[in-house]
């Protein structure tokens, strides 16, 4: 249980649907270059190495913004 009364993976659950949202809307009314959506993701795919250890689902989000960000330089 955290302070607040919800267990760790309610609020684990919650953050990444939060961040699934944010990216959802960033990726719909933002530049894959506005610097918004460029550190959501970075912050995203830090979330998924360090809360979830899951790696490569952080690689992967890191491959696609550079593959965004290459074809828009």
């Amino acid at each position: 249980m955290t302070a607040g009364g919800a267990s760790v993976a309610d609020v684990v659950n919650e953050s990444k649907n939060a961040y699934q949202s944010a990216m959802d809307i960033a990726n719909e009314q933002m530049q894959p270059t506005h610097p918004i959506r460029l550190g959501l993701a970075l912050n995203y795919s830090v979330f998924f190495y360090e809360i979830q250890n899951a790696p490569d689902q952080a690689c992967q989000l890191a491959k696609q913004v550079d593959c965004y960000f290459s074809l828009q330089v």
